[in-house]
């Protein structure tokens, strides 16, 4: 019997206690990532990469890659920040597949059809700064990005990962192959292509690893 009134007596006490809850609590945030030191950062083309999606009009999905020949990052005074990178085309590889299948559509990319790399053996991203967010370690660019001696505007975002003593940020931007004169079964200039169709867009992701000179 006394444990029972024992037992009563502590659901009676913690029923009537409250937790309170500070309404102006926050929830703890990372610190955002600090912009480099002014400076000069030459990437480092043994650790960054560029990786490429492209799609057709099914599900069918190609990934790959192609390898930085060179690259530079400039902080500058005002904390703007430009650049360029420079791509080796040649060096195109496609990922999802094996074999045969891989072969085949790597010489594709590479012929005529797609990219030329014969004629055209270099691309160029250049790249400078419009805005700085602290908050989401966010930097937005407006840039150039010549392919097959073609030159277009092109807007994209980076996330600062680590600022020193090596730079390191991840950056994604989609471009639109046509007006690089990459019309190869695109619909806007071939009808009729059914499932055939190969859709324009080309997602890009670089992953850049740079140090200061």
């Amino acid at each position: 019997m006394k444990y029972n009134y024992l037992l009563l007596g502590l659901i009676i006490f913690f029923s009537s206690c409250k937790v309170k809850v500070e309404k102006n609590s926050k929830p703890l945030m990372s610190k955002s990532v600090v912009l480099p030191a002014e400076g000069n950062y030459n990437l480092n083309t043994s650790k960054s990469t560029l990786t490429w999606t492209g799609r057709e009009i099914t599900t069918k999905t190609h990934t790959g890659t192609i390898d930085i020949k060179s690259g530079n990052v400039k902080i500058n005074s005002n904390k703007s920040v430009t650049g360029e990178v420079l791509l080796v085309m040649n060096t195109l590889k496609v990922t999802d597949l094996e074999g045969k299948s891989k072969e085949y559509l790597e010489g594709h990319l590479k012929s005529k059809d797609f990219f030329g790399v014969k004629d055209f053996p270099e691309a160029k991203l250049s790249f400078k700064s419009k805005n700085i967010s602290e908050e989401n370690n966010s930097i937005y660019f407006d840039g150039e990005l010549t392919i097959k001696s073609t030159t277009e505007k092109v807007s994209f975002e980076a996330t600062l990962k680590k600022g020193e003593p090596t730079l390191e940020a991840i950056a994604s931007l989609t471009f639109d192959r046509t007006k690089f004169n990459v019309i190869y079964r695109s619909g806007g200039f071939f009808d009729d292509l059914g499932d055939k169709l190969i859709l324009d867009d080309i997602e890009v992701q670089m992953d850049i690893y740079a140090d200061k000179i």
